[in-house]
């Protein structure tokens, strides 16, 4: 989620920059807003051993996150567009910081992706799953 902030704050900076602050760049800030609030919710439900989040987490954010961060960039360079098009939409110095952060956020999305079914996350999700039993009567 940090990668994806960083990104949208650097997004927002070069748009306000460029004198683009308008009304679709307030609508893309609001929508990342509600994605990334989607998202920290359903990590404090993931963290609390709730195997839906989980779910969710994998569909939304390894499934539709990365295909979001993914799928433009190849479209873009079947087009014709170099790999710092295509992974920024920009040109120029600014375009490097974004492609850093860019195959930074793909990058923590696979491996956060991967360790939610890592064998401790496993057994994290059995703890939870396992009823509270309750004590003995005397």
């Amino acid at each position: 989620m940090a990668a994806g902030a960083a990104e949208s704050v650097l997004a927002v900076t070069h748009a306000v920059r460029q004198d683009q602050f308008g009304p679709s760049l307030w609508a893309d800030v609001g929508l990342r807003l509600v994605v990334y609030s989607v998202a920290l919710a359903l990590t404090v439900h993931f963290a609390r051993g709730r195997r839906w989040a989980r779910t969710a987490l994998t569909v939304l954010l390894t499934g539709v996150g990365l295909a979001s961060l993914v799928v433009p960039a190849v479209m873009s360079l079947l087009d014709g567009q170099s790999v710092t098009e295509a992974l920024s939409g920009e040109t120029g110095r600014i375009a490097w910081a974004f492609v850093a952060v860019r195959l930074l956020h793909i990058a923590c999305v696979v491996v956060a992706s991967v360790a939610m079914y890592t064998p401790s996350a496993n057994r994290h999700f059995a703890r939870s799953a396992k009823p509270a039993t309750l004590p003995a009567h005397p």
